[in-house]
């Protein structure tokens, strides 16, 4: 098949009942009596801190960028810029895990999360702040 779309047309013409699926799968469980609950509403805190860290991220990139191809700004400057931006999106991409965002990891790696991007976010403000 050439595109999706052809694939679902050569489906429809041979009348391909679909199974509709129509019970949730939350709570999940796989092992007796132990349930995965809470997974949207756990950790409210760190959702909100990734959210804060993420329009952190977006916000300095832009003010970053121009500052990195200001003529004025001296090598080392551009050197921390970097250092700082990339510290923060790597942890960004961190907490991005299925067990970091959604809440469902162990506390105590949870916690390490939350430390490392608090880092993150420190390092890059103190710089972010500098060009503002």
């Amino acid at each position: 098949m050439s595109t999706p779309q052809t694939f679902v047309d050569a489906l429809k013409k041979e009348k391909v009942m679909w199974p509709v699926k129509k019970d949730d799968f939350y709570p999940y469980s796989v092992v007796r009596n132990n349930y995965w609950s809470g997974f949207f509403t756990s950790r409210p805190a760190f959702k909100k801190q990734v959210k804060v860290g993420s329009a952190l991220l977006h916000a300095q990139s832009r003010v970053f960028a121009r500052q990195v191809i200001h003529q004025k700004t001296t090598p080392e400057e551009v050197g921390s810029i970097i250092q700082a931006n990339g510290q923060l999106l790597d942890q960004m991409g961190v907490v991005q895990h299925h067990d970091a965002v959604t809440g469902t990891a162990k506390q105590y790696v949870s916690n390490d999360y939350s430390y490392n991007l608090y880092k993150a976010e420190e390092n890059s403000k103190s710089i972010y702040q500098k060009y503002l």
